[in-house]
C-alpha cells in the first residue's frame, strides 16, 4: 500500500486526502460543464460544492468516530481530526453534506430536486474516485479469501483478503455511467437520477458490506448492510412519490 505518495522534507501529500480531492475536483468539473451546456451561470456549483464539502467530511468523520470507533477517540480526541489517514464514513457525509446544501438551495430558491439530479451522477463519480485513495491507504479492507485477485495489506495482515476498495470504485463507475445513460434517455421527473442513486447505492453496499472486515457499525457487516437497505428501500419509495406525482400532474 501508498498512504503517503510524496514526501519533500517534512510535507507528506498522503493518498487517501489527494484522492478524496481529485474526486470532487472531478464532480465539480463535471457539474459546471453540465450547467454551462444549459446556458446557466456555473458560480452557484461551486458554492454549493464548498458547502457540501465542509459538511460532507464534518459528517463523514463524526459518523466513523461515534459509530465505528467511539471508545478509541474518546481516549484519543485530538486523533478526531486527523483525517488525512483515513477513516470517513460516506454516510455519514452524505446525510450532513445533503442537509446543508437542502437549506442553501432552499434559501436561494434553487429547484432542489433539480440540482439533485445534476449531483447524483457527480456524486458517483467522486466516490469511485476518492475509494481508489482508500485502496493506496489499506483501509476499509475486506475479508480473508482464496479468490486470485485477492490483495494483500501489510497494515493488517498476510493473509490475500477481498480487495473491498476496488470493488468499490468499480461500482462507483457503475453506477455513474448507469445515470448518464438514463440521462441521455431522458429524465422522466425531477428526482429521478437522485432517487436511482439512492437505489443503486444502497444495493451495492449492502452486498459490498458483506465482504468487509473492518465494518464495525452497529454490530457488525449484516447490520451495516440492513442500514445500507434502508436507504435503498428510500431510494425507492421517494421514486414511486416523484413518478405518481408526475403522472397525476
Amino acid at each position: 500500500m501508498h498512504p503517503v505518495l510524496l514526501e519533500i522534507g517534512t510535507l507528506k501529500i498522503y493518498s487517501y486526502g489527494l484522492l478524496i480531492a481529485l474526486g470532487i475536483l472531478a464532480a465539480t468539473i463535471w457539474m459546471v460543464r453540465q450547467v454551462k451546456k444549459e446556458g446557466k451561470p456555473p458560480e452557484f456549483v461551486l458554492d454549493i460544492v464548498l458547502i457540501g464539502v465542509i459538511f460532507g467530511i464534518i459528517g463523514a468523520r463524526l459518523f466513523y468516530v461515534f459509530l465505528y470507533e467511539p471508545a478509541y477517540y474518546l481516549s484519543h480526541p485530538l486523533h478526531i481530526l486527523y483525517i488525512r489517514e483515513g477513516g470517513l464514513a460516506f454516510y455519514g457525509g452524505l446525510l450532513l453534506g445533503l442537509a446543508a446544501i437542502l437549506i442553501y438551495l432552499y434559501r436561494r430558491r434553487i429547484p432542489i430536486l433539480a440540482f439533485l439530479d445534476l449531483a447524483a451522477p457527480a456524486t458517483a463519480l467522486a466516490y469511485a474516485i476518492g475509494r481508489f485513495g482508500c485502496f493506496l491507504n489499506g483501509c476499509c479492507y475486506g475479508k480473508a479469501t482464496t479468490v486470485p485477485w485477492g490483495v494483500v495489506f501489510p497494515v493488517v495482515d498476510g493473509l490475500k483478503r477481498h480487495p473491498t476498495q476496488l470493488y468499490s470504485v468499480l461500482a462507483g463507475f457503475i453506477i455513474f455511467i448507469l445515470l448518464l445513460w438514463v440521462k441521455r434517455r431522458g429524465v422522466r421527473f425531477h428526482g429521478q437520477l437522485f432517487a436511482l442513486f439512492l437505489i443503486f447505492y444502497g444495493v451495492y453496499r449492502a452486498v459490498i458490506d458483506l465482504f468487509r472486515e473492518n465494518t464495525q457499525l452497529s454490530g457488525g457487516p449484516p447490520q451495516a448492510s440492513q442500514a445500507a437497505i434502508i436507504l435503498a428501500c428510500s431510494g425507492v419509495l421517494l421514486y414511486l412519490i416523484l413518478f405518481i406525482r408526475k403522472r397525476n400532474a
